[in-house]
């Protein structure tokens, strides 16, 4: 059976173009409303731009300076909103923003700043937001410049341990409750009716068979691709480009700092030192790119760039190039906006209403942190375009595979894995990885792991993933590709090893699992090779 069987026969309320984080979003957010959705993605769930972020939820300090305080108090209420519904992925990270002398700004700049961010964010029950003097700050974070360091503001946003893992739960969710979402789907065509646009032609790519699906409102939420999707659906009433795409790189070093610390650049750009699994994640590049989304990495030039403007606030000799493990680059997918430099171009989301009675929704300007509230905008439009009223209801239920109401267990309690050490015999290391990547659905992959006969044993020699993971991903998390798994539903290949040592028999498990051919086989360790390449391209030939 076809895995698109009887998509063609169905009349959906609303097609959800692009499986990345506000994508996602918008299926789960209209399946829990009632309405019928179809979610489709050329590529797999995150493999765009969702996954090439700088792994934060956060206020955006820097948004203060732009005077775009609606987006940070949004972004404020977001993270807490996300801290509640994904507590095994959203964690507190303190921040550190040294202030040196001759810095383009102050003290009493970042002193205000964060008491700006202090006042913006909701509740009462946490760490107030500060400047600290010189001495503290060298207490907080040892491995800082102290040479003309004057004080530093601190304070704390959120760091997201794995994003792919958030916007696949969204999508799994969506599906539990009704929609149908599929990965590998690539919309060839929009179709029109009497009334205008009334549904889109896809390829399932991993058959090659094309299937037509109606629907009544159509969401592009093709990220990078949104006007290429505009221009397939031949709409144009906001003009010939809604989109200003950005390029942004980021290079993982050794891990050096326990806290994140956060830079001005000579150029008034800021950037990044977060600690992230075993290393220093160090971004953002903000530049102007028109090329293929699809065809990307970074270069020298653009390492280098971070490199030298790191090396003045943190002087450790792993700053240095040949330090550099690997790289990702990412398109952000930003609202167009004439004559603004591209690290002023507003964060905020945009919803471009177009086509007859407003049923073709293009969304720009994505926040990650903001995928859920963007997410409700969305519902609500689409509820107002097929004449239904419908809450959201995504505040208030966990995308921990359980669709649980949050906010009821205490999340410190399931995070604990000391009992389940002596009951499994699993090393405390795989049962917190367990915990990260499934929150409380972990059990679900322990139970399948006693039924395996080799279910327990890792999967690769520097990693703690387990053989059940692999079995639960094919089965249960719609994992077709190896990339699927080593860098998506397991974080094999985000590690130091980049998944090298093993992706050959992780390979011949799962072709084993979905009846892999060896000519399959084979064009799937070439693509993960591939995509190592890309990270590693920086380095030149």
């Amino acid at each position: 059976m076809s895995r698109l069987n009887g998509i063609d026969t169905a009349n959906f309320d609303a097609v959800v173009i692009g499986g990345g984080m506000a994508g996602a979003g918008v299926a789960r957010d209209l399946a829990l409303r009632g309405a019928s959705v179809a979610l489709l993605d050329k590529g797999d769930f995150a493999s765009g731009t969702s996954s090439k972020s700088s792994k934060l939820i956060h206020g955006g300090l820097r948004y203060l300076e732009l005077f775009d305080f609606r987006l940070v108090r949004e972004s404020l209420r977001e993270k807490k909103t996300l801290e509640r519904l994904a507590p095994h992925l959203v964690r507190p990270l303190p921040f550190l923003v040294p202030v040196y002398r001759g810095s383009k700004r102050g003290l009493i700049t970042v002193r205000i700043g964060m008491w700006l961010y202090d006042l913006l964010t909701p509740g009462r029950e946490r760490e107030r937001f500060r400047v600290v003097r010189a001495v503290d700050a060298l207490a907080l974070e040892p491995s800082i410049q102290a040479r003309d360091l004057r004080g530093a503001g601190y304070y704390f946003d959120d760091l997201l341990l794995f994003p792919e893992r958030l916007c696949l739960e969204n999508a799994l969710s969506a599906a539990r409750h009704g929609a149908r979402v599929h990965n590998y789907c690539e919309v060839e065509e929009i179709t029109r009716g009497a009334g205008g646009i009334d549904g889109v032609r896809v390829r399932d790519l991993l058959t090659g068979r094309v299937h037509a699906v109606s629907a009544g409102v159509i969401v592009n939420c093709a990220g990078p691709w949104v006007d290429r999707l505009r221009e397939l659906a031949d709409v144009s009433d906001a003009g010939k480009r809604v989109l200003r795409t950005t390029k942004g790189i980021h290079c993982m070093l050794p891990r050096m700092t326990d806290r994140a610390v956060y830079l001005s650049t000579g150029d008034d750009r800021m950037i990044f030192v977060i600690p992230w699994r075993e290393f220093s994640m160090v971004g953002t590049t903000d530049t102007d790119f028109d090329g293929d989304p699809d065809r990307l990495w970074a270069t020298r030039e653009e390492v280098e760039y971070l490199l030298d403007a790191v090396r003045p606030a943190l002087p450790d000799p792993r700053v240095a190039f040949d330090q550099v493990v690997y790289t990702w680059a990412g398109v952000r997918p930003l609202a167009f906006e004439e004559g603004a430099s591209a690290s002023k171009v507003s964060r905020d989301h945009k919803v471009v209403v177009e086509g007859p009675e407003g049923r073709f929704l293009s969304i720009t300007g994505t926040k990650l942190t903001c995928f859920r509230s963007l997410a409700e905008e969305v519902g609500d439009r689409v509820m107002g375009a097929l004449g239904r009223r419908a809450p959201s209801r995504t505040a208030g239920l966990t995308l921990d595979g359980l669709d649980d109401e949050a906010g009821k267990f205490e999340a410190r309690a399931w995070l604990d894995v000391s009992g389940e050490i002596a009951a499994t015999g699993l090393s405390r290391e795989t049962l917190q990885v367990l915990v990260e990547t499934y929150g409380r659905g972990y059990p679900r992959v322990l139970e399948l792991a006693k039924k395996l006969p080799d279910g327990t044993a890792r999967l690769c020699p520097h990693n703690p993933e387990i053989v059940a993971q692999l079995h639960h991903a094919v089965a249960e998390e719609m994992a077709v590709s190896l990339q699927d798994f080593l860098l998506r539903r397991t974080a094999i290949g985000q590690s130091a090893c980049l998944g090298l040592d093993c992706y050959e028999t992780i390979g011949s498990r799962m072709g084993a699992l979905l009846g892999w051919s060896t000519r399959r086989l084979d064009a799937e360790l070439d693509a993960y090779r591939g995509c190592v390449d890309r990270s590693l391209r920086f380095r030149g030939p």
